[in-house]
Protein backbone atom coordinates (compact mmCIF):
# COMPACT_ATOMS: atom_id res chain seq x y z
CA UNK A 1 0.00 0.00 0.00
CA UNK A 2 1.40 3.40 -1.01
CA UNK A 3 2.04 5.99 1.66
CA UNK A 4 -0.22 9.05 1.52
CA UNK A 5 1.59 12.19 0.36
CA UNK A 6 0.14 14.18 3.26
CA UNK A 7 -0.50 13.98 6.98
CA UNK A 8 -2.72 15.96 9.34
CA UNK A 9 -2.70 15.92 13.12
CA UNK A 10 -4.35 18.28 15.58
CA UNK A 11 -2.78 18.61 19.03
CA UNK A 12 -5.06 20.44 21.47
CA UNK A 13 -3.36 23.49 22.93
CA UNK A 14 -2.75 22.82 26.63
CA UNK A 15 -3.43 26.45 27.55
CA UNK A 16 -6.92 26.29 26.01
CA UNK A 17 -9.22 25.16 28.81
CA UNK A 18 -12.00 24.29 26.37
CA UNK A 19 -10.26 20.92 25.88
CA UNK A 20 -10.30 20.03 29.60
CA UNK A 21 -12.16 16.79 30.27
CA UNK A 22 -14.22 18.26 33.11
CA UNK A 23 -15.05 21.45 31.26
CA UNK A 24 -18.52 22.91 31.53
CA UNK A 25 -19.51 25.41 28.84
CA UNK A 26 -18.98 29.01 29.92
CA UNK A 27 -21.80 31.30 31.01
CA UNK A 28 -23.62 32.86 28.09
CA UNK A 29 -24.60 36.13 29.70
CA UNK A 30 -23.52 38.61 32.32
CA UNK A 31 -26.11 37.24 34.73
CA UNK A 32 -24.23 33.94 34.75
CA UNK A 33 -26.83 31.89 32.90
CA UNK A 34 -24.95 28.91 31.57
CA UNK A 35 -25.37 27.23 28.24
CA UNK A 36 -25.29 23.55 27.43
CA UNK A 37 -22.98 21.79 25.01
CA UNK A 38 -25.70 21.93 22.38
CA UNK A 39 -25.75 25.74 22.51
CA UNK A 40 -22.04 26.59 22.24
CA UNK A 41 -22.04 29.21 19.46
CA UNK A 42 -20.25 29.27 16.13
CA UNK A 43 -17.84 31.97 17.34
CA UNK A 44 -16.41 29.64 19.98
CA UNK A 45 -15.51 27.09 17.29
CA UNK A 46 -14.18 29.59 14.75
CA UNK A 47 -12.36 32.08 16.95
CA UNK A 48 -12.32 31.78 20.70
CA UNK A 49 -12.05 28.16 21.81
CA UNK A 50 -10.97 24.67 20.79
CA UNK A 51 -7.53 25.79 19.62
CA UNK A 52 -4.85 23.36 18.57
CA UNK A 53 -1.43 23.12 17.03
CA UNK A 54 -1.95 21.77 13.54
CA UNK A 55 0.71 19.50 12.08
CA UNK A 56 0.11 19.50 8.32
CA UNK A 57 2.68 17.93 6.03
CA UNK A 58 2.11 17.79 2.28
CA UNK A 59 4.59 16.10 -0.02
CA UNK A 60 7.30 16.36 2.60
CA UNK A 61 6.74 20.12 3.10
CA UNK A 62 5.61 21.55 6.43
CA UNK A 63 2.41 23.64 6.23
CA UNK A 64 1.71 23.58 9.96
CA UNK A 65 0.42 26.30 12.23
CA UNK A 66 -0.08 26.78 15.95
CA UNK A 67 -2.93 27.87 18.19
CA UNK A 68 -5.59 27.66 15.47
CA UNK A 69 -9.25 26.99 16.25
CA UNK A 70 -9.66 23.50 14.74
CA UNK A 71 -12.94 24.19 12.94
CA UNK A 72 -11.68 27.49 11.57
CA UNK A 73 -8.64 25.68 10.14
CA UNK A 74 -10.73 22.83 8.73
CA UNK A 75 -13.29 25.14 7.13
CA UNK A 76 -10.55 27.25 5.55
CA UNK A 77 -9.64 24.12 3.57
CA UNK A 78 -13.11 22.60 3.18
CA UNK A 79 -14.41 24.80 0.40
CA UNK A 80 -11.28 24.65 -1.77
CA UNK A 81 -12.08 21.59 -3.93
CA UNK A 82 -15.42 23.10 -4.98
CA UNK A 83 -13.87 26.55 -5.53
CA UNK A 84 -11.23 25.04 -7.82
CA UNK A 85 -13.98 23.81 -10.15
CA UNK A 86 -14.70 27.39 -11.18
CA UNK A 87 -11.42 29.18 -10.42
CA UNK A 88 -7.83 28.29 -11.35
CA UNK A 89 -6.38 29.93 -8.23
CA UNK A 90 -7.95 30.25 -4.78
CA UNK A 91 -6.63 31.64 -1.50
CA UNK A 92 -7.95 30.71 1.93
CA UNK A 93 -7.13 31.88 5.42
CA UNK A 94 -8.27 31.48 8.99
CA UNK A 95 -10.41 34.00 10.81
CA UNK A 96 -7.87 34.58 13.57
CA UNK A 97 -4.51 34.81 11.82
CA UNK A 98 -2.98 36.14 8.60
CA UNK A 99 -1.80 32.74 7.37
CA UNK A 100 -2.87 32.37 3.73
CA UNK A 101 -2.85 29.10 1.82
CA UNK A 102 -2.94 29.36 -1.96
CA UNK A 103 -4.06 26.50 -4.18
CA UNK A 104 -4.08 26.54 -7.94
CA UNK A 105 -4.67 24.09 -10.69
CA UNK A 106 -1.72 22.95 -12.75
CA UNK A 107 -3.06 20.52 -15.31
CA UNK A 108 -4.29 17.45 -13.47
CA UNK A 109 -2.62 18.60 -10.25
CA UNK A 110 -3.24 21.13 -7.50
CA UNK A 111 -0.28 23.22 -6.37
CA UNK A 112 -0.25 24.35 -2.74
CA UNK A 113 1.76 27.17 -1.18
CA UNK A 114 1.41 29.64 1.69
CA UNK A 115 2.61 33.05 2.73
CA UNK A 116 4.41 31.56 5.79
CA UNK A 117 5.93 28.37 4.47
CA UNK A 118 8.75 28.11 1.93
CA UNK A 119 8.23 26.31 -1.33
CA UNK A 120 5.22 24.74 -2.92
CA UNK A 121 4.01 21.22 -3.49
CA UNK A 122 1.66 19.49 -5.94
CA UNK A 123 -0.91 16.78 -5.42
CA UNK A 124 -3.26 15.14 -7.88
CA UNK A 125 -6.80 16.51 -7.66
CA UNK A 126 -7.89 13.18 -6.18
CA UNK A 127 -5.17 13.26 -3.50
CA UNK A 128 -6.03 16.90 -2.76
CA UNK A 129 -9.70 16.00 -2.24
CA UNK A 130 -8.78 13.12 0.06
CA UNK A 131 -6.46 15.38 2.04
CA UNK A 132 -9.15 18.05 2.50
CA UNK A 133 -11.65 15.40 3.62
CA UNK A 134 -9.13 14.15 6.16
CA UNK A 135 -8.46 17.68 7.45
CA UNK A 136 -12.20 18.23 8.02
CA UNK A 137 -12.98 14.75 9.38
CA UNK A 138 -10.03 14.91 11.80
CA UNK A 139 -11.24 18.24 13.21
CA UNK A 140 -14.72 16.85 13.92
CA UNK A 141 -13.23 13.62 15.30
CA UNK A 142 -11.05 15.53 17.76
CA UNK A 143 -13.96 17.65 19.01
CA UNK A 144 -16.23 14.63 19.44
CA UNK A 145 -13.51 12.50 21.01
CA UNK A 146 -12.68 15.13 23.63
CA UNK A 147 -16.29 16.19 24.26
CA UNK A 148 -18.87 13.60 23.08
CA UNK A 149 -21.66 15.99 24.15
CA UNK A 150 -20.69 18.13 21.12
CA UNK A 151 -22.38 15.52 18.93
CA UNK A 152 -25.60 17.37 19.83
CA UNK A 153 -24.24 20.88 19.32
CA UNK A 154 -26.68 22.75 17.07
CA UNK A 155 -23.99 24.65 15.18
CA UNK A 156 -21.88 21.54 14.48
CA UNK A 157 -24.92 19.46 13.46
CA UNK A 158 -26.03 22.20 11.06
CA UNK A 159 -22.48 22.72 9.78
CA UNK A 160 -22.09 19.03 8.95
CA UNK A 161 -25.34 19.17 7.01
CA UNK A 162 -24.35 22.35 5.13
CA UNK A 163 -21.00 20.93 4.01
CA UNK A 164 -22.51 17.59 3.03
CA UNK A 165 -21.24 15.33 5.81
CA UNK A 166 -23.31 12.54 7.26
CA UNK A 167 -24.68 13.15 10.75
CA UNK A 168 -22.31 12.14 13.53
CA UNK A 169 -23.60 9.60 16.03
CA UNK A 170 -22.63 8.76 19.58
Amino acid sequence: MAQQPFGIRYEPDRSDLSWASGRVPAPLSEDGASIGWEDIPESDFLAYRFRADVDLTIGGHDFSTVWAPVMDFALAWQYLPAALKSEDRVETCMTVEPLVYCVQTAGADVTISSNRHPGQVSLSREQFGVMVDQIVDSAFDLLYDRHPALLRNRYLVDLRQRIGLAPAFE
